[in-house]
């Protein structure tokens, strides 16, 4: 099987774009039509399925909340989606992953071997938030999660909301992510 060639990012402001033209769409559907709501989001499903992360972003948006009688809720479906993402080079995933992963970054950069990595990685005041984003999704997708879109596009939605646990385990895989991170930023 060939390797899958992609672009390294997403620039934020064609990620946002494209976002929120789907999220407009969706949201249109979803105050007048049930049925073709979730029709239109089984086509960003195939979408996310076959790569493309600005529809991994908008997946990820629904299940973080669910839209009442139509889909559920489900943390962990969220979670998964917005990770792989960004692990794929979507900016704004990167950034509305901050709050998850932020400490993880500052602990990058405050390693003994942040000037390699930064040489490695051509990293810049503008870009470390994507580079150190990206990569720790990376590994959490891979490594942790191993949440893969071709599976998660055909899984039944089911509800499953926050749980205090989901975090936890969350934070614990973050924290083992950044050895694993700062080894593959270095290699």
């Amino acid at each position: 099987m060939p390797r899958v060639s992609r672009k390294p990012y997403i620039e934020y402001d064609d990620a946002l774009a494209g976002f929120t033209a789907a999220r407009k769409e969706l949201n249109d559907l979803k105050n007048s039509d049930a049925e073709e709501f979730l029709s239109k989001f089984e086509e960003y499903k195939e979408k996310a399925r076959s790569e493309d992360p600005i529809a991994m972003d908008v997946l990820a948006y629904y299940y973080k909340s669910g839209v009442p009688g139509i889909l559920p809720e489900n943390y962990m479906r969220y979670v998964s989606w917005e990770l792989i993402s960004a692990a794929r080079g979507n900016q704004l995933a990167i950034e509305k992953l901050q709050f998850l992963i932020g400490y993880a970054s500052d602990e990058i950069i405050e390693c003994q071997d942040y000037e390699t990595i930064k040489y490695k990685n051509d990293i810049d005041d503008y870009n470390t938030l994507y580079v150190l984003g990206k990569a720790l999704a990376k590994i959490l997708v891979r490594e942790f999660l191993k949440a893969y879109p071709v599976d998660l596009a055909v899984m039944k939605d089911d509800f499953q909301p926050f749980e205090q646990k989901y975090f936890v385990t969350l934070r614990r895989q973050i924290d083992e992510a950044i050895p694993l991170t700062i080894a593959y930023l270095k290699s």
